[in-house]
């Protein structure tokens, strides 16, 4: 690929040397190929009725001047130019050169990573080679034109070398964090939730076992019981048109385990949702200030740190649990929080607190008594119906 580069950036070729000679062009073999072309493009213009670019100015003279110190090339001066065709034909000669420089430099192979300068003077770019473009470029696995010009690589690492492991991670997730729409899942990662499916609402009996609970429980762990037991009376509290999966317990790396993780599957795609338990006898507010719990504030650090935990793993994440992976195909770091926790009270703020962590954190704040309301009476109009203490007689 560099040679082929290098070609294009020497003398014009036998055939553009016989087509300038026809047409008077001095063309010599200081003159690019690529450059060659453009200047016989200008003179044809009027003859084949060519759509060229047109003048240019001294901004962009001073961009190939730049380009031109970087890759030792010399470049006409830009009264000599005449053009922004032949210009452009310039830049392009440089640009080729730089990228055949680095080629020749990093010798990258497929499978190779890459750690990159942004050209926006970002974060580092992460990326595993796929492939290499005509034009030098290194294009990634994951699609979506991820890839790096060969000069921007600070870092090259094979697959022979130790830490190539961790910076294939790195580039697996890079790719993952930018995925444009990881929400429209394939067939194959749909049958990877399968075992996780809900066909049906909760029946009668999982409502009354519910309502059971709620006289009863004294804390989150009898809840989770409950819930993994009927998971289907968690199905009414994300929006699904298709097919909803719930999953308990999930493990997030070592330290964090989600009480449940509900995936709805709309025309849109998928959308996960985080869901924090806390206990039935809990409170939302002090009953003097009105302010959050300590354990509301705990319950939104835990799906706080959950999401920053999925921020810096979403490969990992997204791939198959028989790859290695945790099998949670299109979830994103920004995913949805849901929190049931205590009983709707008079004294307690409910509307407010709710209100508040979902302007702030896109948090959900809800309590026993509405999961109850939405399992007896499924309309999605009562979702947002105000609080009020359910009578369990």
């Amino acid at each position: 690929m560099a040679e082929s580069l290098e070609r294009k950036c020497k003398a014009p070729t036998a055939e553009q040397i016989d087509v300038a000679r026809a047409l008077s062009l001095p063309v010599g073999q200081a003159t690019p190929s690529l450059v060659a072309a453009a200047e016989l493009r200008v003179l044809l213009r009027s003859p084949l009725d060519l759509t060229l670019a047109g003048d240019f100015g001294d901004d962009e003279y001073d961009v190939l001047l730049d380009l031109a110190r970087r890759t030792d090339l010399a470049v006409p001066d830009m009264d000599k130019l005449g053009s922004r065709e032949v210009l452009n034909a310039w830049l392009r000669v440089a640009r080729d050169r730089e990228s055949a420089a680095a080629l020749r430099r990093l010798e990258p192979a497929v499978d190779d990573v890459v750690t990159a300068r942004d050209r926006r003077k970002g974060p580092d770019v992460h990326g595993e080679i796929s492939s290499v473009g005509s034009n030098g470029r290194l294009y990634f696995r994951g699609g979506h034109g991820l890839g790096t010009a060969p000069h921007r690589v600070t870092r090259l690492t094979r697959p022979s070398e130790a830490d190539y492991l961790e910076q294939l991670r790195l580039a697996r997730e890079y790719a993952a964090a930018i995925q444009s729409n990881p929400a429209r899942i394939t067939r194959a990662q749909e049958a990877q939730l399968e075992r996780w499916r809900i066909n049906l609402p909760a029946t009668p009996a999982a409502i009354e076992a519910l309502r059971d609970a709620l006289e009863t429980a004294d804390d989150e762990a009898a809840m989770q019981r409950l819930l993994e037991k009927h998971p289907a009376l968690l199905a009414g509290t994300v929006v699904g048109t298709h097919d909803t999966w719930i999953r308990p317990q999930v493990q997030l790396g070592n330290h964090y385990m989600a009480d449940f993780m509900i995936a709805g599957q709309t025309s849109l795609g998928v959308r996960w949702t985080l869901v924090e338990l806390e206990s039935p006898v809990s409170r939302l507010t002090n009953p003097g200030n009105k302010r959050a719990t300590a354990t509301l504030r705990h319950a939104v650090d835990q799906i706080e740190d959950w999401r920053r935990w999925l921020s810096t793993n979403l490969h990992y994440a997204r791939s198959a649990r028989d790859a290695d992976g945790l099998g949670l195909p299109g979830i994103t770091a920004e995913v949805p929080g849901l929190i049931i926790m205590a009983r709707e009270t008079s004294d307690d703020a409910a509307s407010e607190i709710r209100e508040l962590q979902a302007r702030r954190s896109h948090i959900q704040v809800r309590t026993y008594d509405w999961l109850m309301r939405i399992n007896e009476s499924p309309d999605p109009l009562r979702r947002d119906a105000p609080d009020q203490r359910l009578r369990l007689a």
